[in-house]
């Protein structure tokens, strides 16, 4: 249940993700195009930059969460590298990841505060509420919650989980 669970969420995640792109660059597009034909009274939006921006702040947290599961975040593991015990190694990895589950309740708390605090704020151009775009804040935040938790309970990163698979595919 919990794998069936964790594939969805992954699937709406990359769908979220790759939607979100795409909307930016086919805005970001536009917006270029356009400003070339001002002589034909075609302008760019007044509001597509605003959103080019704000669009780029879900992906970023939606992407965070994404690095978490592949475990591909920039990490100094030097100190790490010179702990010669694994079981000493996994309890100073899993305090690690015990101190980022903290930041991210942290970060998680405070984004829902602000993205509350945001709601009857609008964006400039276009009426649309900006706690639309710092519900990212959050949702990625959770999201990384969910990665960490799902690491934490079943004991293996992303890579860890498909190195097992293809060497039980070899055999």
């Amino acid at each position: 249940m919990a794998s069936l669970i964790y594939t969805w969420v992954n699937k709406i995640r990359a769908t979220l993700m790759i939607s979100i792109t795409a909307f930016t660059v086919v805005l970001c597009l536009l917006q270029v195009a356009l400003r070339y034909f001002t002589f034909i009274s075609f302008r760019p939006f007044a509001w597509g930059d605003e959103i080019v921006r704000l669009c780029s702040i879900w992906v970023i947290f939606l992407g965070v969460s994404l690095g978490i599961r592949e475990n591909s975040h920039f990490a100094v593991d030097l100190f790490l590298n010179k702990i010669r015990s694994t079981r000493i190694r996994s309890l100073v990895e899993r305090a690690l990841d015990v101190s980022a589950i903290g930041v991210f309740i942290i970060i998680a708390y405070q984004g829902v505060r602000y993205t509350s605090t945001n709601v009857t704020s609008l964006l400039q151009n276009i009426h649309i509420s900006m706690a639309w775009f710092y519900a990212a804040i959050p949702v990625g935040s959770l999201l990384c919650l969910f990665e960490y938790g799902y690491r934490m309970v079943w004991g293996k990163s992303y890579k860890q989980r498909v190195l097992i698979t293809k060497k039980g595919e070899q055999k």
